[in-house]
C-alpha cells in the first residue's frame, strides 16, 4: 500500500533489516527505532510495528517466508501504529487501552485507511509463552515507562526485547516521584534475576543489541536517583524538555537527565 510518503517506494519497502542470529532479524525504521522478527519452524513473531508507514506486513512476511504474528512491548503508537496491517495482535491489558491512540491527525487518517483498523487483541502478561516451533519466546511484565510494558525473552538466542523500559539512549519516566523510580528499579532487579539467560538486551530505540550489563547500570542509576546522589547531565540528550518544550510536554516540562554508566533516565525531580 503506497500512501504518498516520499520515503516509501511502491512496495512499501522503507525498512532496514539485518540478521543478528539464525532466523532472527532487527527491523529498523528512521535509524533509531527497532522491531524484532523471530522465526521458528512453524510460526514467526514480530515484536512492535512502528507507525504504520509502507507495508510492514508484506516486508516481514516476505522475509520470514511464512505468516507473521504481532506482539507489542507497550501501547504507545510508535510501537503499535503498524498493527492495523494485521487482523489480530498480542498485547498487555494496559497496552490495549491506548494501542489505537494515534499521535495526531496525520497518523489518525493513515490508521483509518489501513487494512484492519478494527484489529482485535489477545491479552498477554507475565509467563505467557509463544511457541514458534523449535524456539519459545516468554513474556515478562516490566511496567513503568508505560503501564502495560512487557519484555520478550527468546529461548534460542537469549535476546531480551525491552521496548522503552531500558535502552542506551534515555528512558523517559517523566513525573511520578520516587514511587515510579522504585518501580523501575524493581523491574530491573526482576530482569537481573534472569541474567544468566540473557545474551543481549534489544531495546526499541537508540541502539541495539546491547550488553546485558545495561540492566545493572539501570539498577545502580535508579538507586542513585532515589538516594539523591545521581549525576544530573547538562541536557536531556535531544528530547527537548524544559520550559521551551512546554507545548510538546505540558504534563512534565521540567525533566532532567541522570546518567550512570550506559544508563540514562529522564525524570521530574521531587523534593527530598
Amino acid at each position: 500500500m503506497y500512501d504518498g510518503n516520499p520515503n516509501v517506494d511502491e512496495n512499501g519497502y522503507i525498512y532496514a533489516k539485518w540478521k543478528i542470529a539464525p532466523n532472527t532479524y532487527i527491523i529498523g525504521y528512521h535509524g533509531t527505532m527497532y522491531a524484532y522478527l523471530f522465526i521458528g519452524t512453524e510460526k514467526a513473531l514480530l515484536i512492535d510495528t512502528f507507525y504504520g508507514y509502507g507495508d510492514l506486513r508484506k516486508f516481514v512476511e516476505d522475509l520470514a517466508g511464512m505468516p507473521v504474528m504481532v506482539a507489542n512491548t507497550h501501547g504507545h503508537f510508535d510501537h503499535t501504529g503498524g498493527n492495523a496491517f494485521w487482523e489480530h495482535v498480542y498485547i498487555s491489558a494496559e497496552g490495549q487501552k491506548d494501542m489505537k491512540n494515534t499521535f495526531g491527525e496525520e497518523h489518525q487518517k493513515r490508521f483509518e485507511a489501513m487494512p484492519h483498523p478494527d484489529y482485535t487483541a489477545t491479552t498477554i502478561g507475565d509467563g505467557y509463552i509463544f511457541d514458534l516451533g523449535g524456539r519459545t519466546v516468554e513474556v515478562i511484565d516490566i511496567p513503568c515507562h508505560h503501564a502495560g510494558s512487557v519484555a520478550f525473552l527468546d529461548s534460542q538466542t537469549g535476546f531480551l526485547c525491552t521496548g522503552d523500559e531500558l535502552e542506551p539512549g534515555q528512558v523517559l519516566l517523566g513525573a511520578g516521584g520516587p514511587d515510579k523510580i522504585a518501580r523501575h528499579k524493581a523491574n530491573m532487579e526482576k530482569l537481573y534475576k534472569r541474567i544468566d539467560e540473557i545474551k543481549f538486551v534489544c531495546p526499541a530505540h537508540n541502539g541495539s543489541p546491547c550488553d546485558p550489563e545495561l540492566i545493572s547500570d539501570y539498577i545502580e542509576l535508579d538507586t542513585r536517583i532515589l538516594n539523591g546522589t545521581a549525576q544530573i547531565m547538562p541536557n536531556t540528550a535531544g528530547f527537548g524538555y524544559g520550559p521551551k518544550a512546554r507545548k510538546f510536554h505540558p504534563d512534565d516540562p521540567d525533566q532532567v537527565r541522570a546518567q550512570y554508566g550506559g544508563a540514562s533516565i529522564c525524570y521530574v525531580p521531587w523534593e527530598k
